[in-house]
């Protein structure tokens, strides 16, 4: 029994130790940004960091005016092996900027100040800080806190009669405010420092499940809908007072998405971002009836996965969206714009009675799919001018070589005949050519450096720069290789993909500089594709990913990003 208590205070010691910079942080942070230490140094050794172009920068600010050279980022006072926190805070005066560490020597850490800024320091309660133009930095044996201030326009203009009343005399406007902005800037940092671990985000048990295991760092924000609408509303004030008839109303959540979280992971074959959004229940609903939708097998098998450059697939229902979208621009565009909120109302109503969602769901099904498929060097005609004697321009048509890319993009539809009809009509007007079935679109006046080609097959229109693809898609041609990428896009709304060496390896090579050059043969010694998604909504939630996919020839993904920086500064 007395092992089991000793064990679970241990425990609850370490906990506490892991959390001591997050009980300082309040619990009304809008936004919170966490570097965890522990994860980054599995990954990477201080010494790898020092001897990285990132370290040998970092060392070498330290070093300007110091007599005792510090050889490790690790020896600069500051607890690197410790994790570290920037936090956001926006209220109707001051927005706060704040960035939280770990001091494991307070006398190497004043060591790395400048004379300047030595002679700055003043000590209050236990603290050094110095001040700053707009910053405030605080620190005592355990902590370092930087807190950033920028004022509100609109609440200095608002609250004008009340604050000149606090002016000291002769002092002049811009100085009263940064006055002002200081003082709240400093009675901030002192707040936070003496928080209460019970008004901490250390508590807030959302904030904490957004934490993933293994990541090296983590984003956290409460209210994404409401801190946008603040900031439009901000943001507008301050560029014109007239403008605040046309801002949203402050927390008013505009998007109807609620808490994000994001975090960055580093493994063996890939580095990879993961971003999960909670949508509020006045949007779920509409959400799940749009974005649920599996794309149509026609479209996933119309190019061939294991040859494309990149491709963009999008799937959603068309029908629902219209259907939806009077309730959806009543709310957005309604917290918007709150004055033509009754205008809002009307104009989403009068467009659901002229519009038939099921014909025009029919007609464009919401599927979509455009496709890189290779790039090609081209001559393209281009117009410069030249002056004679008597400063007249004369016009010159001139030709230069350019890249220009080979792409198809498909759209679902249900209407086949009514598709063909909107074509002939192209015809009739001389925008469209017709030989065999195929399209050519003929623009008048508009230069492309490519043709376009248009195919109705299989209930899918094609648009193509391939004359040769659109008649082997007329004819029934394809057998394409379609299961590489046939589950990642069906299992999401939305995926945007890249075969990256492939791509940087179809462009001529005289188009790629020096410098670039570099990045081409690293990328083919270790990269392998990338890849960005939506997911369908699971619950109240739709989650995002960015996953870069290496060929594994470093211990780990961050190895790899040094590494690359390394060589590039070379």
């Amino acid at each position: 029994m007395k092992k089991i208590i000793a064990t679970l205070l241990l425990v609850s010691i370490t906990v506490v130790q892991a959390q001591k910079l997050e009980t300082k942080i309040p619990n009304t942070a809008d936004v919170v940004i966490t570097a965890n230490a522990e994860n980054i140094f599995k990954l990477i050794s201080v010494s790898e960091m020092d001897n990285s172009m990132i370290g040998k920068e970092i060392l070498k600010n330290i070093n300007r005016k110091r007599e005792n050279k510090v050889s490790s980022v690790s020896k600069a006072g500051v607890n690197i092996k410790s994790n570290a926190y920037y936090f956001f805070k926006q209220t109707d005066s001051v927005t706060y900027h704040s960035f939280l560490a770990e001091i494991y020597n307070r006398k190497e850490y004043e060591s790395n100040l400048s004379k300047r800024k030595v002679k700055k320091i003043k000590r209050e309660n236990g603290y050094n800080y110095i001040e700053g133009y707009s910053d405030f930095t605080i620190w005592n044996d355990e902590f370092l806190l930087m807190v950033d201030g920028s004022k509100s326009y609109s609440y200095f203009n608002d609250h004008k009669e009340r604050l000149n009343k606090l002016k000291k005399e002769g002092e002049k406007s811009y100085s009263f405010k940064r006055r002002i902005v200081n003082e709240w800037v400093k009675k901030k940092a002192f707040e936070i420092l003496n928080n209460r671990p019970s008004n901490s985000i250390a508590l807030n048990s959302k904030f904490q499940r957004g934490k993933k295991k293994n990541a090296s760092a983590s984003l956290w924000v409460r209210n994404y809908g409401i801190m946008m609408s603040n900031f439009i509303s901000s943001f507008g004030s301050k560029m014109y007072r007239s403008m605040s008839y046309f801002m949203p109303q402050k927390n008013n959540n505009i998007y109807g998405i609620d808490e994000v979280t994001a975090n960055l992971f580093f493994d063996k074959n890939n580095a990879s971002v993961l971003l999960d959004m909670t949508v509020n229940s006045d949007m779920k609903k509409s959400f799940k009836k749009i974005y649920n939708k599996r794309m149509d097998n026609d479209l996933i098998k119309g190019f061939d996965h294991n040859n494309v450059l990149a491709f963009w697939s999008v799937s959603m229902s068309t029908k629902e969206l219209l259907i939806q979208y009077p309730e959806l621009m009543n709310k957005m565009y309604g917290g918007i714009l709150p004055k033509f909120k009754e205008e809002i109302d009307i104009a989403g109503n009068v467009l659901s009675l002229i519009i038939d969602e099921d014909a025009i769901g029919r007609l464009v099904t919401g599927d979509a799919l455009f496709v890189l498929n290779d790039f090609a060097k081209k001559e393209v005609e281009y117009t410069t001018y030249k002056y004679d004697e008597d400063y007249k321009k004369k016009e010159i048509i001139k030709t230069k070589e350019t890249v220009v890319p080979d792409f198809t993009l498909m759209i679902g539809s249900k209407e086949e005949k009514l598709l063909n009809k909107v074509l002939r009509l192209g015809q009739k007007y001389k925008v469209l050519d017709k030989v065999n079935n195929i399209y050519e679109f003929d623009l008048k006046g508009q230069k492309l450096p490519f043709g376009l080609f248009a195919v109705v097959k299989n209930e899918v229109l094609y648009i193509t720069t391939s004359k040769t693809r659109a008649m082997n898609i007329s004819f029934g041609r394809g057998g394409y290789n379609s299961s590489k990428h046939s589950k990642l896009i069906k299992r999401n709304s939305s995926v945007l993909y890249a075969d990256i060496n492939e791509i940087v390896n179809r462009v001529p090579k005289e188009f790629i500089g020096k410098k670039e050059s570099k990045m081409v043969l690293f990328s083919n010694e270790n990269i392998e594709d990338m890849h960005f998604r939506v997911s369908k909504m699971k619950g109240n939630q739709v989650s995002a990913e960015v996953k870069l996919n290496t060929k594994g020839n470093e211990e780990n993904t961050l190895k790899l990003l040094f590494k690359f920086i390394n060589s590039m500064a070379k």
